[in-house]
């Protein structure tokens, strides 16, 4: 145990030195970021993995019972921060919005340190305690104290490289147990040894996947779990449930030092990766936590944000990190790659990304990147590009669970016979994005090659067949979504001088308005035939019959490229000042869910930009009162702050869904956030920070900074009322993108009263 806490100190010294000479000129943007935030019970679903910015390898403990079956749908991403007992270290995981299955949401690839002699109920389901006061996360690292075997358990990572550390006790056998994770989620496991210090494998999920792993010690003896018994042997071939037992006998306090080394392509693939990521003699694994830390910093510093509550900066630089882990490059360090037919490509001068949730980030997370992360924007579109030509068909998402009717609650693509080589989420709204990256300048390919492929993304969700009446039966929030869609490929097509195209889809992208019933000013659900059909006595009331996740109030917004038409058919902006402020002052919004972000910043819209300042703030930093979850209303009414910097960061239900939810508090910390993806425009409100700096000077737009200022900013001074762009007045609540990527300064003079007068033009 003494030489446990020895090495515990000695691994700990190094950052906590750090700490202490960043605190003396300020500490580093990585510094702040708590991994545990939003790793407790159904609050966000984020997992405390050790990663590095858009890294396939997501290295994290699978927490026992909630990662299995103990805590409901609670634990998606494979850990629970209320758990105490771990099932093993898994390198791929699929947190913040669904788990990798029903039954077991453990991560894929597993490892599990042990000194000892396994038996069968143990292999398995191999659970171990560790201790709570002990684990310890931060960019780039995690590490826990096994108690039953006296074990430290360290975890770091490279993009395709989980790097290992476990410090045994003296004496006794050092074992490791490797085996597939998720049993349910592959069919089977095979791995053999090479040599005493390398290991190959496979696994038959998604494209494939191939493993390589490197240790530092010499392996004395293996035997094999066949999913039944221990047997002898050295090679796992093609056995459901089964894994590999090494020993590496007494490691007289050496560590062992493990690199996995990972591809989607072949075990050449993995090979490469490894070499490239972690060259044989080049570090040992504090070379590559420094490493991967520093990763981090870089990139957590582009935006600066600076003021006296700690609190906020936490949650601030913990929600870029978030935005910063999916997607992921499945790509490897030669650019190969498999695609949605079959085939492997070859991604040249870029990295390709894959894993999407557009429906959930697009609002957010991509506009945000325009600014935070251009370049990583532009890869992404080129990965965009790949999808659309290699995807064979789409498909929607089962609705019977719902009780909806018409297209389904989703919208994916795929392969041939649905094919897909690396795990997804939804892929609807996808054009958003891709029109938004577009309008910004983030193109370096021919945007008619890919105009084609939008088109049918547009026709595919909303089908020619309701251009005779106009709308989709039964879902007029579908009808709305799929006209902000029709609405981008109109741009896209006006810009590239398709004239018929553009007014085809203009026309199409005003679908929305005929699911507005102008006698009761809501989004209603038609018959085929025009027909109104039945409409809840009370529309705050969630009963997702011709709706997903959402009221009538909060589907009442679902308009974002016409927001002038929306407020004319409220009866103007008085009246639609009126029911905006209705909804906010009766605890109508639900912050926890997609559909109605963008709400509070439709009073700038309605000529009252004060009310966006005071909402906006309140979501940011104080208590609410939260009637819904994903589904209906709460049991209870919730009391609470929406974003914590606590292991339950975000409101109950509230999942972060890929970082969108992360962006949106980031952008709105900031005060800037972009209403329509494909508007290069972004609405203002005031800052929770006295200052905060954008750094523009990068491969893409070459500038310096964009600053803005938040001059006498408290907590009562929330209001703007004035504002200078570049030493000239600035009177207005938007800004267009072009204004902010030239650098520059905002400065708002902040005070405790609304101030009429600014922003109302």
């Amino acid at each position: 145990m003494i030489q446990i806490l020895n090495k515990l100190v000695k691994s700990i010294l190094p950052a906590f030195l750090l700490l202490a000479s960043c605190e003396k000129g300020g500490k580093l943007p990585a510094d702040y970021v708590d991994p545990f935030i939003c790793t407790q019970g159904d609050h966000g679903q984020w997992i405390p993995s050790a990663l590095v910015p858009f890294g396939i390898i997501q290295l994290c403990p699978d927490s026992y019972p909630g990662s299995l079956t103990g805590h409901g749908d609670l634990a998606h991403g494979g850990y629970d921060y209320s758990d105490s007992s771990l099932r093993g270290f898994s390198h791929f995981h699929k947190p913040s919005s669904g788990g990798t299955s029903v039954h077991d949401r453990s991560g894929l690839l597993s490892i599990f340190p042990f000194t000892s002699a396994p038996d069968s109920s143990f292999l398995k389901n191999p659970v171990a305690g560790f201790n709570k006061e002990t684990e310890n996360a931060k960019a780039g690292y995690y590490s826990a104290h096994l108690t039953e075997d006296d074990i430290l358990a360290e975890l770091t990572a490279s993009p395709h490289v989980g790097i290992h550390r476990y410090t045994f006790p003296e004496v006794k056998e050092a074992k490791i147990f490797l085996f597939e994770g998720n049993r349910g989620n592959s069919a089977y496991f095979s791995c053999k040894i090479v040599d005493e210090y390398t290991i190959e494998g496979n696994m038959p999920v998604w494209a494939g996947l191939y493993f390589v792993m490197k240790v530092n010690s010499p392996i004395i003896s293996t035997t094999i779990w066949d999913g039944n018994a221990v047997i002898e042997g050295s090679a796992v071939e093609k056995i459901p449930d089964g894994g590999l037992i090494l020993n590496f006998g007494d490691l007289k306090g050496k560590p062992l030092e493990i690199k996995m080394g990972v591809s989607l392509t072949s075990i050449e693939g993995a090979y490469n990766n490894l070499a490239a990521e972690c060259p044989e003699g080049k570090g040992d694994f504090s070379y590559y936590q420094e490493k991967a830390f520093g990763d981090w910093n870089e990139k957590l510093s582009r935006i600066k944000v600076e003021g006296d509550n700690d609190e906020y900066k936490t949650i601030f630089y913990t929600a870029l990190y978030r935005t910063c882990h999916l997607p992921v490059v499945i790509s490897d360090v030669d650019g190969k790659f498999p695609g949605y037919d079959g085939n492997i490509h070859v991604a040249e001068g870029y990295r390709h990304f894959h894993d999407y949730a557009f429906w959930d980030d697009f609002r957010t997370k991509y506009p945000f990147y325009s600014l935070y992360l251009p370049d990583i924007y532009r890869e992404i579109v080129k990965s965009l590009r790949d999808i659309y030509e290699q995807v064979d068909n789409a498909y929607p998402f089962p609705d019977s669970k719902h009780n909806v009717h018409g297209p389904g609650n989703g919208f994916g693509y795929a392969g041939k016979n649905g094919y897909s080589p690396y795990s997804n989420c939804r892929h609807e709204h996808m054009l958003m994005s891709v029109t938004d990256a577009y309008f910004k300048g983030l193109f370096d390919i021919d945007v008619k090659t890919v105009y084609p492929y939008m088109k049918r993304e547009s026709l595919w969700q909303m089908p020619e067949k309701y251009d005779t009446i106009g709308y989709i039966p039964t879902r007029p929030d579908r009808s709305g979504e799929y006209s902000w869609d029709s609405w981008c490929v109109a741009q896209v097509a006006r810009d590239i001088g398709n004239n018929e195209d553009y007014e085809y889809f203009m026309k199409r992208s005003q679908y929305w308005k005929n699911s507005w019933d102008p006698s009761i000013r809501y989004f209603r659900a038609r018959a085929a035939d025009g027909t109104w059909l039945d409409f809840p006595e009370d529309p705050k009331i969630n009963r997702e019959k011709y709706n997903y996740e959402g009221s009538k109030w909060h589907w009442r917004w679902n308009v974002k490229h016409d927001i002038p038409g929306l407020i004319e058919k409220f009866g103007g902006r008085d009246s639609f000042v009126k029911e905006l402020t209705y909804y906010f002052d009766n605890d109508l919004h639900s912050q926890g869910n997609q559909p109605a972000l963008h709400s509070p910043y439709l009073f700038n819209s309605g000529g009252a930009p004060w009310l966006t300042q005071k909402w906006v703030r309140k979501i940011l930093t104080e208590p609410m009162v939260q009637l819904y979850g994903t589904h209906g209303f709460f049991p209870e009414p919730i009391y609470d702050r929406i974003y914590k910097a606590t292991p339950d960061g975000y409101l109950l239900e509230m999942d972060c869904d890929y970082g969108c939810m992360a962006a949106w508090y980031n952008m709105s910390a900031m005060g800037l956030y972009q209403v329509c993806p494909g508007i290069p425009v972004y609405q203002i409100t005031a800052p929770v920070f006295d200052k905060v700096t954008i750094d523009l000077d990068n491969s893409v737009y070459q500038a310096k900074k964009f600053v803005i200022i938040a001059n006498n900013l408290s907590k009562d001074n929330i209001y703007i009322q004035s504002a200078t762009l570049n030493g000239s007045d600035f009177n207005r609540t938007w800004i267009r993108h072009n204004e902010i990527i030239k650098g520059g300064t905002l400065v708002f003079e902040m005070g405790n009263e609304p101030a009429k007068n600014w922003g109302t033009e």
